[in-house]
Formats: C-alpha cells, structure tokens, sequence
C-alpha cells in the first residue's frame, strides 16, 4: 500500500531559489513535513508567498511548480531574504492543512519541522482515487500524485482538434517507472486524449501509453464516429461534461464509460459561457459559478432519470490550469487492490463517488454504489444507508436524493447522534437514490456524490416523462444548429431521437 511506502521513505529534496533570489539570500531553513502517527517525513504541497504576497518561484526540477504552490518530499532548504513568512502546507484531502510562520534573520540556519495530521485512510477502506482531466508532466507525477492521494492520473498526451492530433505541451511523453517509490502502486503518465469537436469534448482513455495517437482521425469526422473507433480500438470513453451540444447523441449510442459531472471552474466556464460546445444554462435558475455545476448535476439526474445507468466521474484539469492535480476526483471501490482494470471495472458497476472536498464511503447492505436492488410487485422496501464522511471543510447537511429530488435532509449533528446512519428511504416502484454532502464554502459548490443504488420492479427501470422530453427538446435545438456548430450528422440526430422516443413510450412516471 501507498502509506506503508511513505512511512519507509525518506527523501532530501534541496530546493533553490531563483538564482538571484539565492544570491541575496540572508539566510536558510531546512523545512520538513512529517506524519504525525510514524514520524516519517511525507510528500507535500505547500503554498509560500513572498513579502508581497507573491508565490515563491522555484527552478529545481522535479518539484512540480504550479500557480501558487509546489511540492516538497520531506527535506528541504530553503534560501531566503530577511523577513516574516507564513505558509500553508497539504498533503492532500486525507490529511489536515497545517499553517505556519517562520522569521528569517540575517545569517539564519534554523530548522521547522511540521507534523501532518491524518484523519482518514480511504484506500485502506478500498477507495482507490482517479483525476481523468489532467496535463501534468510524468516527471512531476510521482510526487504530485503521492502528495494528493491520486492512485490514478492517466494525463493527457494527445489532443485532437476537429482537424489534427497535437502533442500536449504540459506532458513530457515518458512512462512514469514503477521502482520509483512514489509512484510504486499507482498508474500514473500519458494514457489520455482529448478530442474537441464542435459538439463537445471526449476523454479518450487507453490502457496503454499512448507514444502515439490511438486513432486515426480526419477533418469533418462526427463525435459518434469517434466513439465507435474508440469502443473498437478498446480505449474507455468519457464525456468531458454532461453540458457538451452532442451529449444526447452520446447517452443514446450507450457506449459511454461514465461522465465528468465535476471538472475544474474554469473548464465550466470555458464550455458553457463561452464555447459554443456547451448547451447553455438557464441563468435564472443557474445563477452565478454554483449554477455551472448546478445544470450539470440536474442534466445528470435527467439521464439516470432516462433509465440510463451511468457513473459520474471527475477531472482537475491540472496542468491546462493552476489546480492542483485530484482537486475533483473520482473514488472507486474495489475488492482488492489497485489496478488500472479493476478501477475502470468498478466504474462499469457504478462503485464511485466523486467529490471536490467531502469524502464519503457509503453502503447499503454492505454494497457500494451502483447496486440494483430488486422489488417484487406490491412490494415496498426500505433502505438504510451507512455512511462513513470526513472532511476539512465544515458539512452544512447530507442529503438523500431519490429520483433527482431530495428526499430527505439531515444536518450533520443528527448524523452523528445516529452513528452514521441516515434515515432509510422508502420505495414501492422502480427509482434510485444517491447520497449527497455539501459544505458551508460560500466561494464555490462544494460537495460530494455518490453514484446511485438502483431499485428496480418487475416492470423494468424507472423512465421518467419528463426527463425523456427534456433530452428530446435538446436534440430539437442541436438539430437547428449550423453545420459548422456542430459535429453531427441529421441521420445521427434523428437516431438518437428515435431512441428517446422509445423510451417515451416507456415511461410510467413524470
């Protein structure tokens, strides 16, 4: 396991300045993290302004340097100017952010050392975490992916833009090896590529590294077409956001692994304020950065509510942007240990939950998400949901979300009184429910969620009306759209809306 190896490893990383800044240096601090219970120095991400408020820049290679923080592995000596500093230290979300200061004088040679405080273990429970939506180079995963807890960090290596196949400009194309210690356990390097077509983004996920592009595309080809070549060539299959023009058409074609409901804030506000990819939201019902995620979240529970099994999934776009690597992220339950397979298996069953802060761990009956319970005709059954949450920010409330609606609310001291246990939620006909957790962050949506538990009658799923019509009114104004807006063809259109119509007639439930 990862933190077996971390307690066994002791790494010196000596980080410099900027050579200017090392010349005028007054004096040094030897920094070092340490885990509170073993005593062993850990990987972390420590954000460190200057006396202006400024990130410090570092030029030493292999401390991953991004926006406003970098990356330390145990040691380091830092050469600084005279001064009052303070910092903020992490190691990813199982772990306390710890804030300090330190003066340096002239002439100083002092030493801090810094305990990290964990207060969740989620692989140890069989929650192993993915980020899909990363450009990070394989020189800098290692201690990222070590310091943010991320199992799984298949970066993006090839970009298809409607025309050409670009090699991305974040990622040194190289394997990341598996004897070094950080990265021992853990799938990390270029396995991803993103396809960016008029109607919307693909994550392209291979099991192999990706020396090349997996497929071979030309100018004018459709999105539905470049899923089919994926399925063929093996590679798994994610639309970037549910928010994409051609999503429908995706969700019809039933080929799709699962769907970022979270990416990062500026991934949102590029493809729906912006880029005409993205269907836009209703701003009175949306409003402001919360309302991007906000229609995400209803045009996902809009496809489950389609009868359409599918399981969220998550992305940081760390690397195109300044967010650090597993911000959003996907957690899988498995049986055993890691691996690229058994994660991507786990996603087929729907054992996931996502999350940008809250980590929850669900069961019902002792099974995961995605779990299809059955009912017998005139049966009504009643479910009680286990939960197990952490989290550095402070819950407002949980929620049951049964059929897209909450159906019930409680606030996080009644949780705790009832030792983890929400109220049950009831059923007589097919449906399915869904945990949801949210925190007091007023500055972005903040939250978890877990994939759903399926109910299912000897009538079949449950096929909401007016979800149905919803997707079909879509594919009314995706076929309005000009050629150029769009990558898809009227035959293609009128597949898809020949499927939702059938599942219209399907339908018992508004």
């Amino acid at each position: 396991m990862f933190y077996a190896t971390i307690g066994r490893m002791v790494l010196i990383a000596a980080i410099m300045l900027a050579p200017a800044a090392v010349w005028a240096a007054d004096g040094e601090l030897r920094l070092q993290a340490i885990d509170s219970k073993t005593g062993q120095p850990i990987p972390v991400r420590v954000e460190l302004p200057n006396s202006r408020g400024r990130p410090m820049r570092l030029k030493k290679v292999g401390t991953a340097e991004l926006g406003d923080h970098f990356y330390l592995s145990g040691t380091a000596t830092l050469g600084l100017r005279r001064g009052d500093y303070v910092f903020k230290m992490d190691a990813g979300p199982e772990y306390r952010t710890q804030n300090g200061s330190f003066t340096i004088d002239r002439y100083a040679d002092d030493d801090k050392s810094v305990e990290m405080r964990r207060f969740a273990d989620l692989a140890a429970e069989g929650w192993f975490a993915g980020d899909l939506d990363s450009q990070r180079s394989s020189r800098d995963l290692p201690i990222v992916a070590a310091t943010e807890g991320i199992s799984y960090a298949p970066s993006t290596a090839w970009t298809f833009d409607g025309k050409k196949w670009t090699k991305s400009h974040f990622l040194v194309l190289e394997s990341v090896d598996d004897q070094v210690p950080l990265a021992a356990g853990r799938t990390l390097g270029p396995y991803t590529t993103r396809v960016e077509l008029a109607g919307g983004t693909l994550l392209l996920v291979s099991d192999e590294l990706l020396e090349e592009p997996p497929l071979e595309l030309a100018a004018g080809v459709t999105s539905l077409e470049v899923i089919h070549q994926a399925r063929e060539a093996g590679l798994h299959v994610v639309a970037a956001t549910p928010t994409a023009w051609e999503y429908p058409l995706w969700v019809a074609s039933g080929e799709l692994d699962g769907v970022c409901l979270l990416t990062s804030q500026s991934e949102w506000k590029r493809i729906v304020d912006k880029d005409p990819q993205g269907r836009p939201r209703d701003k009175s019902f949306y409003p402001g950065k919360s309302g991007l995620v906000l229609w995400g979240e209803d045009i996902y529970f809009h496809t489950i509510n389609c009868g359409v099994e599918l399981s969220p999934l998550a992305g940081s776009g760390s690397g195109a942007n300044e967010s650090p690597l597993g911000i959003n992220c996907t957690y899988a339950h498995l049986p055993n240990a890691f691996t690229p397979a058994a994660w991507w298996d786990a996603v087929d069953h729907g054992a996931v939950v996502v999350t940008n802060g809250p980590l929850l761990r669900p069961s019902v009956s002792g099974e995961p998400p995605g779990t299809k319970f059955r009912l017998d005709d005139g049966q009504t059954l009643d479910f009680q949901i286990a939960l197990n949450m952490a989290s550095r920010q402070r819950v407002e409330y949980l929620e049951i979300l049964k059929n897209g609606q909450v159906d019930v609310e409680v606030r996080l001291s009644d949780w705790v009184s009832k030792g983890g246990k929400l109220p049950p939620v009831s059923f007589d006909s097919s449906g399915w429910f869904a945990v949801r957790a949210k925190t007091n962050t007023v500055d972005k949506r903040e939250f978890a969620l877990t994939a759903p538990y399926y109910v299912e009658s000897t009538a079949g799923p449950r096929i909401s009306r007016k979800s149905v019509e919803f997707f079909l009114s879509w594919l009314d104004e995706l076929e309005s759209r000009s050629d150029d807006s769009r990558s898809c063809t009227t035959d293609e259109v009128a597949t898809a809306r020949e499927l939702f119509r059938g599942l219209s007639a399907k339908s018992k439930a508004e």
